[in-house]
This record gives structure tokens, C-alpha cells and sequence, in this order.
């Protein structure tokens, strides 16, 4: 606890509290662009009233000015008023006054399409700050009401599904639209600024592309939000199993309904046994492979394996557990909230898709998170009390003691399950049909683990989470003494027949059939990947490829810089009588001489480099002059390019790699000891993109862990 705590106290304050990112996001950047709006409401208002009059009376002042430089051409005119009183000719004024007058309409134009701006800014941000505002109170209220009750949690949830999808389009179109309108007004402020210079319309533009970025970002978001408007459907689950006939397992059907008789709870209409899930029920479609069948209703799920390793009590007590959810419409609870939670998601999925909208879709991705984590303390608190209440009813028909020996018995053999299908899905060509027998050879061989150490383990389910085994124990009553321990760490009895023996007409054949098809699949993938083992390990053909920095660009840009400073120096020293510099020439031209020396000496050194490999790829490593050792392929996490300001290659090493020393300082070439990263820099590929680069060092990595892994298996076949 103290390493997460200490892991925790690094981070910055606001992601330590995601209140105070939500606060600031969500109320404090809207409050702040509604500020700014009202300021530039009230600037844009002085500036319009002063160019209107200026409109106004610089025809009058032009004309009384040209009579008099007609008549009096070097008389001096008095402008302005106290310390900004300017004194010109009058041919000098009338020239400037033209030029303003020649101007004055087009600054009127400008001055007129500021005001919608700042009125854009305030409605944008206002926008955003009460979708936010609606958006937090209903995510709380949702939240409050939710832990009611069971409809409650529906209903609630079914409302803000409704009106969460709005509210985040409305914060994410008012906080574009703030941005968009702020950035122009502040942007055509320019225009005022530095019109005489030209420099004012590049700003202009600049600040126009820009905003128009955030807002086709902003667009995209909306688009993908578009999605949870549709009504969700939900996709049956895909489940490895077999559908049981009563015909097969009279045994166990007969068994399940008298269980749902005692407990006054609906059976199912289909029993399916697999090997890879847990015991649940569920009334969602699910589609029955390799029979592809497609199941509605109410259908179990039962595990082949916990059927052979657990005793007709225990098994009483899952199954009547898992009955008990068809009792007062609990399957139908979850059948009618998975829309809903599957919903939101989606919102939060098509909002994260939509990122490069960068700061515009922050605040909606914030309070579309806080709604989602609403909702999870909701379902969280009424799952904890669904499955405690199925634990009692499940008990009633095994006893408590029996219910708590099968919560622990199922977690402590589930080890020995996953270990027989993990080995059989790697070597399916060496592993026998009747996965089911062996695993049970198996725990009789190497036992079972401490109990102690699964505890706190969950039971698996598709759709809904369990508590801890040992709160649902505590919640039976049951105290764990040597007894209970004894009992659930028993091996299993070879001389009695298991559950499934009593269930099934012939239970060895139903296990070899559930072997076969997980055995035929694993024997599909291995095969498949196999061939993607080698296509990738055949995708690198070269022994070894030399990388070159692209420096021709550079050198060419240095030399003529050094060209025209040397110039200068050189006009400064010989024209220095006419551009009035005096002694200062030697200075001035010594100076630009020494600019452009330096730029000289730089082309010089990117010239040496010209035929200087950057790095050399080979088969098994990755070389490069800037560094005192090889980099091994398989030594690389991952990597990235980047090909922004600088052009740079980024690799991610394994914790036990051995880092690399670079051979001599550099700015941009660097090895990172605490992020395990390597960064070696270029101007550029010679005659290559930035993404056929990643896809040759993509290439390359992948061979190398393709080889790697076909090495491990040939020598594991021999």
C-alpha cells in the first residue's frame, strides 16, 4: 500500500484529484471564455464607435488639408491633442491622410466583424458552462436515485442515456465555437496592430487556419457521437460449448429442474457445457459454437471441468445460485441495463476516436467519464447485493457449509483447469481429447493450492462482476476451520463416479467432444500463426540495410546563409562611407563575417556526415555510430517515429535490456536510463518518408521476434 500511495503522491495535483481537472474543464476554462468574451464585447464596441467617427471625419479633414498643402505646401499642421500633439508639412499629413482615408473602410469592415466574434465567444462559452452544469447535476442525480432500487438504476440510466449524447455535443460545440470566435476576434485585432507592416493578414491567416483546425476537430467529435443516437442492439455472445439434450443428460436436467422447483425459480430452456467459462445464466442471445447455433431465452452455462472436480453439493449450490437470477427478473435486469451501460461506453469510445480535436473534446471526454463512473458505483452496489442474495438462495438447497466449500473449491482448481487448457491449446498435437480427465489427473498428481491464496478471487463472469470469495463467504455465516478446508482441498476419488458421470449418459464421450473442438481450434490457430510467424521472419531478406541522414538540404541551406552574411560583411566593409557606419564598419562586418563563418564551418561538418551512416539495420540489431553498443531487436519493447520539428527514431527497452551510452553529446541523441528509451535524431531519411521508415524498422522488429519464436518452437519440438 505504501509503493501505490508513494506512486501516487508524484503525481501532479489535478490528476491526484479528478475533481479539480473536472472543476477547471467543465466550470472554470467556460467561466474564463465568457470573461473573455464580455472583455472583447467591450473593446470590440470602443473600437467600432472610434472608427466610425474616424469614417466620418477624415473626408471632412482631407479636404481642408488638401486646400491648404494647394496653397501652402511646407506650412505645419498640428494633430492630436496634449502629449500625442504631432507636428507634420502639409504635404506630409495630406499624404497620410489619404492613405487612411484610402483604408478607413476597410478597417470600418473589420471593426464590424469583431463585434459577432466577441458575442461568439460569450454564447459559445455559456453554451458549454450549462451543458456542463446539466450534465453534472444529472450524472449525480442518476447516481443518487439509482441506489434505490433496481428500476430505479434502469430508469435513471435510461434518461441520461437520452440526454448525456446532447450535453456532450452542446459542451463540445459551445467550447469550439468559444475558441474558434476568441482566436478570429483576437486575431483581427492584429489588423489594427499591424496592418502598415503586412504582418498583421499572415497573423490573421495563421490564427484562421488554426481555429479552423479546432473546429473540424470539434466536427469530428460530433460525428462520432452521432453513433449512440442509433438504437444499440446488443451482439449475442460468442461461447465456446456444447447445447446438452436431455436425451444426453437426463441425469442433469432432472437435476435442474427439481432445484428450480425447490427454490420457486424458472429453469432454463437450454443447458450448454464448455470448458473455458464459468457457471452463469443469462436471457441475451448467445451464439453456440462450432454448432452455430443461435440461442434465445433463458440458458446455463455449466463448466466441464467443475463438473468432474465438484461433488453433487457444491454443484447444487452454483447451480441454485446461478437459478436464483432467474427468480424477480434478475437476468431481465441485466438484460434490459446492458444497452445502457454498453451506450455510454460507446459515447466515451466515439469521443476518445475523436481526440485529435484535441482541446475542444477535453471537457466533453471529463464529463463524459464522470458520468460513466455514476453509473459504475451504481451498478457496483446493486451487483455486490445481486450475487449475495443468489449465494442464500443457492445455500438453501446445500447448505451454507456446502455453498462456501464450492466458492473455494472453484477458485483453488481453476489453476489446475487453466494450466491443462494452456498446454493443450500450444501442443494441441500432443494432447489426448478428454481435456476434462486430464485435468483431473492432474490435481490428483500435483494437488491443490493454499486456499489462503485465492480468497480473494473472483468468480469469472461474461457480463457481471462477483465480490471476493471471502466476503461472499462471510456473508453465508460460515467460519473457515479445518473442516471446510478439508473438505474443499480434496482430491478427486477415482472409485466414485463425479457429477457429470451421474448427469451424462456417457460423460467421457460429451468431455471428448468438448476436447476435440477446443483441440481443432487450437490446431487452426497454431497453424495460422505459424505462417504468420514465417511471413514475418521472411519479410526481412537483407542482411543488413545502411540508414544516411538526409543532411543535403541542410548543407545547402547553411551554405548560402554563410554566402550572404560573408556578403554583407563584405558590402559593409567596402560601402561604409554610404551607409554612414564610420568606425563601426569593422565591427558590423567582422561580426556578419563571423555569422557567416559559422554557418560555413556547420555546412562543412553535415558534409563529413553526407556519407556517414546514420545507422545500419541487421538482422538481429539495430547499429548506429552514435552509440557504444548494438541495440538487439528483441531487446525493443516498441518504438516510434516522429517526424514534427526534428525527425527522430524512439525505442522502448524491456526492463533487463542493456541500455546503450551515446559516444558523444548531443542535443537531440539521447538514452533515457529511467524511461528505457534510446532517441537517435536526423534531419531526415535519405530517399525515404517518415512511414516507410516505420514500416522497415517495423519490419525488422517483428522478424526478429518472428524468428525468436520460431527458434523457441523448433527447438521445443526436438
Amino acid at each position: 500500500m505504501a509503493i501505490n500511495e508513494a506512486a501516487t503522491s508524484k503525481l501532479p495535483f489535478w490528476k491526484r484529484t479528478p475533481v479539480v481537472g473536472l472543476v477547471l474543464w467543465l466550470i472554470v476554462v467556460p467561466a474564463a471564455l465568457a470573461a473573455l468574451g464580455a472583455w472583447q464585447i467591450q473593446r470590440s464596441a470602443t473600437v467600432l464607435a472610434n472608427t466610425e467617427i474616424l469614417a466620418n471625419e477624415l473626408p471632412q479633414t482631407l479636404e481642408k488639408v488638401r486646400d491648404i498643402a494647394a496653397n501652402e505646401p511646407m506650412a505645419m499642421l498640428q494633430f492630436g491633442a496634449g502629449n500625442d500633439m504631432r507636428s507634420m508639412p502639409a504635404t506630409m499629413a495630406l499624404a497620410q491622410i489619404e492613405n487612411a482615408v484610402a483604408s478607413i473602410n476597410t478597417d470600418l469592415q473589420v471593426a464590424r466583424v469583431r463585434a459577432p466574434m466577441a458575442w461568439g465567444t460569450v454564447i459559445g462559452s455559456l453554451l458549454s458552462l450549462v451543458a456542463a452544469l446539466l450534465g453534472l447535476i444529472a450524472a449525480t442525480v442518476a447516481g443518487l436515485r439509482a441506489k434505490r432500487s433496481r428500476d430505479q438504476l434502469i430508469l435513471s440510466f435510461e434518461r441520461l442515456r437520452v440526454i448525456l449524447p446532447f450535453l456532450l455535443a452542446a459542451v463540445i460545440a459551445g467550447f469550439s465555437v468559444a475558441i474558434f470566435c476568441g482566436t478570429l476576434f483576437e486575431s483581427l485585432s492584429l489588423w489594427f496592430w499591424e496592418r502598415v507592416s503586412g504582418n498583421g493578414i499572415k497573423l490573421v491567416v495563421g490564427s484562421v487556419v488554426l481555429a479552423c483546425i479546432a473546429i473540424y476537430g470539434a466536427f469530428t467529435a460530433v460525428l462520432g457521437l452521432r453513433q449512440v443516437f442509433s438504437l444499440f442492439t446488443p451482439e449475442p455472445m460468442e461461447v465456446q460449448a456444447r447445447i446438452v439434450t436431455e436425451t444426453e443428460a437426463p441425469g442433469l436436467w432432472r437435476f435442474v429442474r427439481e432445484l428450480g422447483r425447490r427454490q420457486d425459480a424458472l429453469v432454463p430452456d437450454t443447458i450448454i457445457v464448455g470448458l473455458t467459462d464459468g457457471f452463469y445464466v443469462t436471457e441475451a442471445p448467445v451464439h453456440v459454437m462450432p454448432e452455430d447455433r443461435l440461442l434465445s431465452g433463458r440458458t446455463l452455462h455449466l463448466p466441464a471441468p467443475h463438473l468432474e472436480l465438484l461433488d453433487t453439493s457444491e454443484v447444487a449450490a452454483i447451480v441454485g445460485h446461478e437459478l436464483a437470477h432467474f427468480t424477480g427478473d434478475d437476468t431481465s435486469y441485466s438484460t434490459r441495463f446492458a444497452p445502457i451501460y454498453a451506450g455510454l461506453w460507446r459515447a466515451l469510445n466515439a469521443l476518445q476516436l475523436a481526440k485529435g480535436g484535441g482541446l475542444v473534446v477535453e471537457p466533453a471526454l471529463r464529463l463524459g467519464f464522470h458520468a460513466a463512473g455514476r453509473l459504475d458505483v451504481a451498478v457496483a452496489h446493486w451487483s455486490r447485493l445481486r450475487e449475495f442474495e443468489a449465494d442464500k438462495k443457492g445455500s438453501l438447497v446445500s447448505g451454507p457449509k456446502g455453498a462456501a466449500s464450492a466458492l473455494i473449491r472453484t477458485s483453488i482448481t481453476t489453476p489446475a483447469v487453466h494450466f491443462s487448457l494452456n498446454n493443450a491449446f500450444e501442443r494441441p498435437e500432443a494432447s489426448d481429447a478428454n481435456l476434462v480427465a486430464a485435468m483431473a489427473e492432474l490435481v490428483r498428481q500435483k494437488g491443490l493450492p493454499d486456499p489462503a491464496e485465492h480468497l480473494e478471487d473472483r468468480q469469472p463472469h461474461p457480463t457481471d462482476s462477483h465480490p471476493p470469495t471471502s466476503q461472499r463467504i462471510a456473508a453465508l455465516g460460515v467460519t473457515l476451520d479445518d473442516t471446510l478446508l478439508a473438505r474443499a482441498t480434496r482430491m478427486p476419488d477415482g472409485d466414485q463416479p463425479s457429477f457429470g458421470k451421474k448427469g451424462f449418459r456417457d460423460w467421457e464421450a460429451f468431455c471428448a467432444t468438448l476436447g476435440a473442438d477446443f483441440l481443432g481450434e487450437a490446431r487452426q490457430f497454431q497453424t495460422q500463426y505459424q505462417q504468420d510467424l514465417e511471413t514475418a521472419a521472411a519479410a526481412v531478406v537483407e542482411d543488413e540495410v545502411i540508414i544516411y541522414d538526409n543532411t543535403k538540404g541542410m548543407i545547402v541551406v547553411m551554405a548560402i546563409s554563410a554566402a550572404l552574411f560573408v556578403g554583407v560583411a563584405v558590402a559593409v566593409f567596402v560601402m561604409a562611407s554610404q551607409i554612414y557606419l564610420g568606425d563601426a564598419r569593422i565591427l558590423v562586418a567582422g561580426f556578419a563575417f563571423l555569422i557567416g563563418l559559422a554557418f560555413a564551418f556547420y555546412a562543412y561538418k553535415l558534409s563529413r556526415r553526407f556519407d556517414a551512416p546514420l545507422m545500419v539495420l541487421t538482422r538481429d540489431t539495430l547499429i548506429s555510430p552514435r552509440l557504444d553498443a548494438p541495440i538487439a531487436w528483441t531487446d525493443v519493447a516498441t518504438y516510434g517515429v516522429y517526424a514534427v520539428q526534428r525527425f527522430s527514431l524512439v525505442l522502448v527497452l524491456h526492463p533487463n535490456a542493456p541500455l546503450p551510452k551515446t559516444r558523444r553529446w548531443s542535443l537531440y541523441t539521447k538514452v533515457k536510463r529511467k524511461k528505457r528509451t534510446v532517441t537517435l535524431d536526423a534531419f531526415g531519411i535519405r530517399g525515404m518518408k517518415p512511414g516507410d521508415f516505420s514500416d522497415l524498422v517495423g519490419r525488422y522488429l517483428q522478424a526478429a521476434y518472428a524468428r525468436r519464436e520460431l527458434e523457441a518452437k523448433s527447438i521445443e519440438a526436438a
